[in-house]
């Protein structure tokens, strides 16, 4: 009978022990999980409440160089600051040229008008981008594409030529 209680007394001793050791090590990895999908649902969450609409676009040119000018209307819920508005990229296509810039280059610059005057593109207020000084052989007379990207992966797209 001895045996049987000492015997019975070290396997209920060693379960106790192995499902320590296996919440120990399956917890950290449970948490790291949830906290991987909190990650991709606020992600997922600041996409879809940001949206924004090219709504006008002017090239004017002269013998050597082409400015484009574009106005972004921020119509989504997201508020966005300048320093990331800077990390912005800017594509031009057409079946002759590929053009890429992104919002700190030394040819572009952004101002946001209609403001509150802080430094947030905040709903309803529009961007005007200035992409200046591009040589006209990299862009010639053309139907191009612009893709304005933020820096989450929120595009919009509209047509224009010169």
């Amino acid at each position: 009978m001895a045996r049987e209680v000492i015997s019975t007394s070290i396997l209920m001793i060693a379960t106790v022990v192995a499902v320590t050791a296996a919440i120990m090590v399956i917890l950290p990895a449970v948490k790291d999980l949830a906290h991987s999908y909190t990650s991709v649902s606020g992600n997922l969450n600041e996409r879809v409440e940001t949206d924004m609409e090219i709504i006008f676009i002017k090239v004017t040119n002269t013998s050597t160089t082409v400015n484009v000018y574009f106005w972004v209307k921020n119509t989504g819920s997201t508020r966005l600051d300048t320093d990331l508005i800077r990390l912005s990229d800017i594509f031009f296509t057409s079946n002759s040229a590929y053009l890429h810039y992104t919002g700190s280059d030394s040819d572009v610059s952004f101002t946001i008008e209609n403001g509150d005057g802080d430094n947030y593109w905040e709903k309803g207020e529009t961007l005007k981008f200035a992409v200046e000084n591009i040589n006209v052989a990299q862009m010639p007379q053309d139907e191009y594409l612009l893709t304005f990207v933020l820096y989450n992966g929120v595009r919009a797209n509209d047509y224009f030529s010169w």
